[in-house]
């Protein structure tokens, strides 16, 4: 029972460390809006071809709707969620448009941070979740 609440607190302390960490980087950026068309430095180790056309906040929500409208056309090719799930080529076409759609979400996310949130001039910025939604309506969960 020692070691678990040793465990516990070791945990707690951890995640509040890593938080005002956050905090303090956040707080010591400058809080003017960054231009849309600035190249940022990738976070990422990653070399990835489609992580290189992100090179702005724009870009991110242009390749995000890209794909997530791809996955809108596979899935819209069937009538209902079971004609779907028995075309394999089809699920395997979304999973990885999926898989795709994750890792520029997760690129963007960590690259830009809260500019991903701010209002832009390319999209709005509600437009991602709107897609998104339409597809859990259609079954997919994105």
């Amino acid at each position: 029972m020692k070691n678990f609440k040793c465990i516990y607190l070791l945990t707690c302390c951890i995640i509040i460390f890593s938080c005002s960490k956050e905090l303090k980087d956040d707080a010591s950026q400058d809080l003017k809006k960054n231009p849309q068309n600035v190249s940022v430095p990738k976070k990422s180790n990653k070399s990835n071809s489609i992580n290189a056309k992100l090179n702005s906040v724009c870009n991110c929500y242009k390749e995000a709707l890209s794909t997530l409208d791809e996955i809108l056309v596979v899935r819209n090719n069937f009538n209902s969620f079971d004609d779907y799930t028995q075309d394999e080529k089809s699920v395997v076409q979304v999973k990885t448009l999926l898989k795709q759609w994750r890792e520029i979400q997760s690129y963007c996310l960590q690259t830009y941070k809260r500019a991903m949130y701010w209002e832009n001039d390319c999209y709005p910025t509600d437009s991602v979740e709107k897609k998104r939604l339409e597809l859990n309506d259609l079954g997919i969960k994105s």
